[in-house]
């Protein structure tokens, strides 16, 4: 590694390590624009001191991990501005990989889904579907907003292949981790369905999907 303590590039791993500090240890290549030539860049990679997650994003390999590496980096490429400048509602984990995120079991599919807009252009395997969430309906985990289960479970229920008893389990997996209460998850329920078609009334539609897991 020899020549490698230069200034310029440890004034750029300087800068790398001040975004991954408050990234869960990850920074975009797009953050780093006129800031860190490709040079440098590749520098720290032969010397194995950031690594890749998915193309585009870094991680500090003595730095922090994420539970959800490819998801979080995912995220962080939708803009280039550090994660913690973010709106929280610009672009909202959802859908399937919000389910994931809660731990609520898997409801199949490796898409990695989005509600909201990316202003940068994401990898294939990612959807981002163009519906706005409002700041009350999401939560953060992990340091990514995410869907809160009243949404997600009524986004689940749009034409995603689910049925009734598949809900169900997922709805009886928030409850019992403590993400939600019932009442809760009803009421949010019936705000969620109330501009869809049809627009079921929440702690009925909740009843039905509980009883249908029950049934397995």
């Amino acid at each position: 590694m020899k020549g490698f303590a230069r200034p310029r590039t440890l004034e750029a791993f300087a800068r790398i390590c001040s975004l991954a500090e408050g990234q869960h240890g990850l920074v975009a290549i797009a953050q780093l624009r006129g800031e860190v030539t490709e040079q440098v860049l590749a520098q720290l990679r032969d010397a194995e001191i950031v690594e890749p997650i998915v193309e585009g994003v870094l991680r500090v390999r003595a730095g922090a991990s994420h539970p959800h590496p490819t998801l979080y980096a995912t995220w962080l490429l939708a803009e280039a501005s550090p994660a913690w400048e973010r709106s929280l509602t610009t672009l909202v984990v959802s859908h399937r990989s919000a389910a994931r995120l809660y731990g609520a079991g898997s409801v199949g599919g490796d898409e990695l889904e989005f509600s909201g807009r990316a202003r940068n252009a994401l990898p294939g395997n990612v959807t981002v579907y163009p519906r706005s969430v409002a700041e009350d309906q999401c939560r953060v985990i992990e340091g990514l907003p995410v869907t809160a289960p009243a949404r997600t479970l009524a986004d689940l229920a749009d034409g995603q292949g689910l049925d009734l008893s598949d809900l169900g389990r997922l709805a009886r997996s928030f409850i019992s981790q403590g993400w939600t209460t019932a009442d809760e998850l009803g009421a949010g329920l019936t705000r969620q369905f109330a501009g869809r078609e049809p627009a079921y009334d929440g702690p009925s539609w909740l009843e039905s999907a509980l009883d249908a897991a029950a049934k397995g």
